[in-house]
């Protein structure tokens, strides 16, 4: 077994203010209005923070990725308010009038990255192809379904929730585990280097990811 880790460490950030409540916002419906620490988030209101809850994987990885790098630090809610501003986070109205949210657009994070002085790109990627951009020293962004991240749940859907891979294990180069920071673990283990088996990441994941490096 061959373990790859990258050569820098990587800061760990949730999409709530409050990691430990994450079992009782995403699991038992607490109301996020009540997390003591709203304000840390950068929203303005309670209801504006509890509004991107829900929302701000993208911009959570987003802000690990250019913080690892040396980049700015902005608080999670201004990443996500810019991201707004770029039509990153897509709300589509179907023929009904009700609303479909597709979350956060792959292309708009990369370019946000890139703004903020790292190298990024959107593009799809097998499970085998991670290693090699974590041996280049590149962070990578994985679109999984949520699910992946709380070992109680089975794995129903591909996509849908962003993870900052940090790691893997590997036997003859194919990853059998990864590493990951998860915006959305419900508990400490499956938030900050949480290791997922290949056999819990691989039906939960899209097939795309953001490749995201120091600037050269």
């Amino acid at each position: 077994m061959e373990t790859i880790r990258l050569p820098y460490p990587v800061p760990y950030y949730a999409q709530i203010a409050s990691p430990e409540l994450a079992e009782s916002i995403f699991v038992h419906g607490m109301n996020p209005i009540h997390d003591p620490r709203w304000a840390e988030s950068g929203a303005e209101t309670a209801q504006e923070y509890a509004y991107w809850v829900e929302r701000a994987c993208g911009v959570a990885c987003l802000k690990m990725c250019v913080e690892a790098a040396g980049g700015e630090k902005r608080p999670l809610i201004e990443w996500a308010r810019l991201g707004l501003a770029r039509g990153g986070y897509l709300i589509r109205q179907k023929e009904d009038g009700s609303v479909h949210e597709v979350g956060w657009l792959h292309r708009t994070l990369a370019e946000m990255a890139r703004d903020a002085g790292l190298r990024a790109e959107s593009k799809p990627a097998s499970l085998d192809d991670i290693p090699a951009y974590l041996r280049q020293g590149q962070m990578v962004i994985a679109s999984v379904s949520y699910e992946a991240g709380d070992d109680r749940l089975d794995i129903t859907q591909q996509g849908g929730h962003l993870m900052v891979v940090i790691g893997a294990d590997c036997v003859d180069g194919r990853p059998q585990a990864f590493y990951v920071n998860n915006p959305s673990g419900r508990r400490a283990e499956l938030q900050a280097g949480a290791r997922l088996t290949r056999e819990r990441f691989a039906p939960a994941y899209s097939g795309r990811i953001i490749t995201v490096g120091r600037a050269a």
